[in-house]
């Protein structure tokens, strides 16, 4: 286990309760497209190496309409194993060929997430190698909307959803621009 020091957790500046303003793409990066992972910092929540993908590899950006998604961390287990089951699900607009080969190529796959935002926050990275995302989702179409939602959960308890300082990979290695 980590060294952790133990700090008081007061109230934040401003109002840190607001919503939160993501960038409208998600990060999605396949685990098997992996190089390297960097570690976590010695209170076990910070990654301020960048990760690197294999040569070949690119990570796939998924849109997710604002104001639709919604990030959890839930701690679950009894006494004895306590861990956290993360999670991002969001709402993408239709269901076009692009949509469905997305849904059904991705299914059963592992991977991990990361989620940009708009104000000065960093990236959250969701999942790790050894306890990977995996992605579900629901399509809806009536009169008032036609919609896929995605969710993508850790396979298993684990560790918290993780700060990530690290460059973010790009689908053009030259760039980790997500807007």
């Amino acid at each position: 286990m980590a060294t952790y020091v133990k700090r008081s957790v007061l109230r934040p500046d401003g109002n840190p309760g607001n919503g939160i303003t993501l960038k409208d793409k998600i990060v999605v990066i396949d685990i098997d497209d992996i190089e390297t992972f960097p570690s976590r910092d010695e209170a076990g929540v910070l990654i301020t190496e960048a990760l690197t993908l294999k040569a070949s590899a690119v990570p796939v950006y998924l849109y997710l309409t604002p104001g639709t998604v919604e990030v959890t961390s839930n701690v679950e287990g009894d006494p004895d194993a306590m861990g956290f089951n993360v999670s991002i699900k969001g709402n993408h607009p239709g269901n076009s060929q692009e949509v469905r080969e997305f849904k059904w190529n991705w299914l059963g796959r592992k991977c991990i997430i990361i989620v940009d935002y708009c104000d000065d926050r960093d990236a959250d990275l969701l999942g790790t190698p050894c306890n990977p995302m995996q992605m579900s989702s629901n399509f809806t179409a009536n009169k008032d909307m036609t919609r896929t939602e995605f969710s993508f959960a850790s396979i298993t308890k684990g560790m918290d959803i993780a700060i990530y300082k690290g460059k973010i990979p790009a689908t053009n290695p030259d760039t980790s621009d997500l807007s």
